[in-house]
């Protein structure tokens, strides 16, 4: 017997060990990468790994992504040679430090699958401009939120602890 999407999703969920791993609901996933409007785009390239930050749009199944349409790009070339992808979307007490008044923890999500390259027509004024565009669907999501309520946000671990540096 072969399980459902929905039976891995439960699977995925339950396997998951380490503290705060797994720990949103996919609702909360759904609306984390809906308010979210930029991450970290990892790709392959040939034995090195290759990231950029871009910024996402989200239809409930694929990230839509515009790029430059200029040749010899290397995330095109990337994608070209292999389409598997990750994409990091993260909140962090240090960068937003707003989202510590609002009580949140520091939260991430990891979207694994493949990139697809395709064009679309924009309109400028009476112009119109093909567009280079990225998809990447969605096979596999995982999440994590901070197990700790209360963190010393405000120093970095490496200013305390310059041992270990």
């Amino acid at each position: 017997m072969t399980p459902t999407p929905e039976l891995i999703k439960i699977i995925r969920r339950v396997e998951m060990v380490k503290p705060g791993v797994g720990a949103m609901t996919e609702n909360e996933e759904t609306i984390f990468i809906k308010e979210h409007k930029t991450g970290v785009l990892s790709l392959v390239d040939g034995d090195k790994p290759y990231a950029v930050p871009l910024e996402h749009y989200f239809d409930g199944k694929s990230l839509h992504i515009i790029i430059s349409s200029r040749e010899n790009q290397r995330k095109i070339n990337c994608i070209k040679n292999n389409a598997n992808a990750c994409y990091v979307i993260y909140d962090s007490r240090r960068d937003n430090p707003e989202i510590v008044s609002k009580r949140l923890r520091c939260r991430s999500v990891i979207i694994e699958g493949k990139v697809n390259l395709y064009f679309k027509d924009m309109k400028k004024g009476n112009e119109v401009k093909k567009v280079q565009m990225l998809r990447l669907d969605i096979e596999n999501i995982g999440n994590w939120i901070c197990p700790r309520p209360v963190c010393d946000w405000r120093n970095p671990w490496y200013a305390k602890h310059p041992e270990l540096i």
